[in-house]
């Protein structure tokens, strides 16, 4: 009903507007209950719907964080693991080049033979000696360049497969951050639906405020019109009853008015106060 386009109320008998008053009443107690659901169950249910999706939002953004935390370190292990592979690389291929003709089994029956000789003075003279540990020595050299070739093709080995778990490790973090940004923009989103519903109960819950106060304006004027009525007819039974307001009661109810006026929000007793029956 819109009470804007409401009869001249001037013009109106006693029955008249008795009716409307009571069509008004019944408007504003269901414009009250409309506010009251308002304030004790959509809006709570917003609230704590905002409030478990900023913190679902903010984990996720946590998780996020410590994700591309990980892949900044499996990163820098790669490149680590990637610069001692080139080396080991390029060491191998300088050695591969050097490496001795005969087998290791040879240098070392050499180096054993010789060894043999010394501890036996087998030779004929110091030159003869000298000669032997020459051999010794170079038997020796080439059998430590063959331990460290080894050696450190065994650490390329270890590096490369390293190096391969490193790989799969990045791509694992790479999918889980993939999937945690798809999250964070779904929680994002759902998070800012919630916003706008607030938003629209809050401009809802304004838009009814607006109408109370719209209403009691005109069962202000309805009351009026009836106690000058009233006091036409010789009857102070209205009179007689505003008198039982006490003091405080007209205070409290004036405070509620200048806070609706003012756009602040009412509590559901403050509403009550100023929109009952019994004031009407």
């Amino acid at each position: 009903m819109d009470h804007g386009q409401d009869p001249d109320i001037g013009s109106l008998g006693w029955n008249d507007l008795v009716v409307l008053k009571r069509r008004h009443s019944a408007s504003i107690r269901e414009v009250i209950q409309e506010i009251a659901n308002i304030d004790t169950t959509i809006l709570p249910k917003l609230n704590q719907q905002l409030r478990e999706g900023k913190e679902e939002l903010n984990q996720l953004i946590m998780k996020s964080r410590h994700n591309q935390t990980e892949v900044q370190h499996v990163n820098s292990d790669l490149l680590d693991l990637s610069e001692k592979i080139r080396q080991s690389k390029n060491f191998l291929l300088m050695m591969q080049n050097r490496m001795p003709q005969e087998t290791e089994e040879e240098l070392l029956h050499v180096s054993k033979f010789n060894q043999t000789l010394v501890d036996g003075r087998n030779y004929g003279s110091n030159r003869e000696k000298d000669q032997i540990l020459s051999t010794m020595r170079d038997a020796s050299m080439k059998l430590d360049a063959m331990k460290a070739f080894r050696t450190i093709r065994g650490q390329l080995q270890r590096f490369e497969e390293q190096c391969e778990v490193t790989r799969k490790s990045l791509l694992t973090l790479d999918v889980e951050s993939r999937l945690l940004h798809t999250e964070i923009s779904k929680c994002k989103r759902k998070t800012q639906g919630l916003l706008n519903s607030k938003h629209n109960v809050v401009a809802e819950r304004g838009d009814q405020l607006s109408k109370c106060y719209q209403i009691s304006k005109q069962l202000e004027k309805i009351n009026a019109q009836l106690d000058i009525l009233s006091e036409a007819r010789g009857s102070r039974g209205r009179v007689g009853f505003r008198a039982v307001y006490t003091s405080n009661i007209i205070k409290a109810k004036e405070s509620a008015k200048k806070k609706l006026q003012s756009g602040g929000k009412l509590s559901f007793e403050e509403l009550r106060l100023l929109y009952n029956e019994i004031g009407y």
